[in-house]
């Protein structure tokens, strides 16, 4: 058994050092601290020491999960890689943490891959493979994949992207108009039949704004 003797601030406000009588100092998460109720006097034994290490770990692993997750969703792969490969946290920890966050619905792949598609969409127009391709090195899964992907309409997306940059065409004869705005909507993934379906409704010679 070992004694308390002194529970004083650590470096930063969420730290605790715990003084021992024998000499060691455990440096603990003050959430930790709290809820064991570690108060000088106290006996504590090797097994309790072990187990407050291993909350305290579990607390960093998670407060470090969540900062991740602050920049923007990310898919369980994702998370777990960072946590492991990047953080060195171990895979008992690492599983304790996703599940808890999927628990709390903070990590969850069919939302992830929702947004990402949405966001796709929106902000930087491609295709339905390429979106899948995006998400499948996210690490998401095949079944959440398809679900969340089938209902996207190439030709309407590809219409919609190719529209604002034939504006920016609109001076341009056939030929070089077509070799483009082709360049352009291939690499962002669709295919030749959507890309000549795309632009054959964008040329519009006798209306240069390709208003309709």
């Amino acid at each position: 058994m070992e004694k308390i003797v002194l529970v004083r601030k650590g470096k930063t406000r969420k730290r605790i050092e715990i003084i021992l009588e024998s000499g060691p100092i455990l440096n603990l998460d003050r959430e930790v601290v709290v809820t064991a109720n570690l108060k000088p006097g106290q006996s504590i034994s090797e097994d309790l020491i072990g187990k407050l290490s291993e909350e305290d770990n579990y607390k960093i692993c998670y407060d470090s999960a969540l900062h991740f997750l602050g920049y923007r969703q990310r898919s369980e792969a994702e998370l777990k890689n960072h946590l492991s490969f990047k953080r060195g946290f171990n895979e008992d920890v690492v599983k304790r943490v996703t599940d808890k966050l999927k628990e709390l619905k903070l990590l969850d792949d069919e939302a992830f891959a929702e947004q990402w598609k949405n966001d796709r969409i929106k902000f930087k127009p491609k295709s339905r493979m390429l979106i899948q391709h995006e998400l499948i090195q996210k690490g998401v899964d095949a079944h959440t994949i398809q679900s969340v992907t089938q209902a996207i309409d190439d030709e309407a997306n590809a219409y919609a992207a190719g529209r604002k940059k034939a504006e920016q065409l609109r001076t341009l004869d056939y030929k070089e108009f077509y070799r483009r705005l082709s360049g352009y909507l291939g690499r962002r993934g669709y295919s030749s039949d959507v890309v000549y379906s795309a632009i054959a409704r964008l040329w519009k010679p006798e209306n240069p704004k390709l208003r309709e």
